[in-house]
């Protein structure tokens, strides 16, 4: 998971490197233009509060924990850190969004100065840029807690004896009673009143 992460970034900075038809020797040149501090902390200024005030950040950290070997929880928790993290997924993109739009309107508002225009346009693409990559770093996390909860639900299915098959979309068949239930309602006739 790690190296799904760190090839993320690699890639991004070979193929923008690439793009500015830059040599790989020249690869720090791209990096330190590509380095806005004020439109990272638009971004973390949009999604970090919403996890703090929403009580969630413990589960958003529990998405990291599950990268260690040996880490478990409860499947509960599994659902709450994939919740978050659909959650912040979206966030970030909208906080992008937002950034740029209202780097736009500042940038319309001081039209005059043409020659303000180019690097006010590269901030407002580079809020863009920012949301984008956090979302690529936050797809594998949110792959592995699916992965996790899958597990999870096949290990206990292994090794818990069920009471309920499925044998149809809506149809269940209960081991000890032998009746047919559909949407808990009783199908056979020998119903106890």
């Amino acid at each position: 998971m790690i190296m799904e992460i760190i090839s993320i970034l690699l890639g991004i900075l070979i193929l923008l490197g690439f793009s500015q038809g830059e040599a790989l020797g020249n690869m720090h040149n791209v990096a330190f233009a590509l380095l806005d501090l004020p439109s990272l902390v638009i971004i973390l200024v949009f999604t970090v509060p919403v996890l703090i005030r929403g009580g969630v950040w413990k589960d958003f950290t529990r998405a990291f924990l599950l990268l260690k070997n040996g880490y478990t929880c409860h499947l509960s928790e599994l659902r709450r850190t994939q919740d978050v993290l659909e959650m912040l997924q979206k966030q970030v993109v909208y906080a992008g969004i937002m950034a740029m739009l209202l780097t736009f309107i500042t940038i319309m508002r001081q039209l005059s100065d043409l020659a303000s225009l180019g690097p006010n346009l590269a901030v407002a693409i580079l809020t863009v840029l920012y949301a984008t990559v956090i979302e690529m770093l936050l797809l594998p996390l949110h792959l592995e807690v699916k992965r996790q909860i899958i597990n999870y639900m096949e290990l206990d299915g292994d090794t818990e004896e069920s009471d309920v098959t499925v044998i149809g979309s809506r149809r269940e068949m209960h081991a000890e009673s032998g009746k047919q239930v559909e949407m808990g309602a009783v199908k056979d006739g020998d119903a106890e009143a």
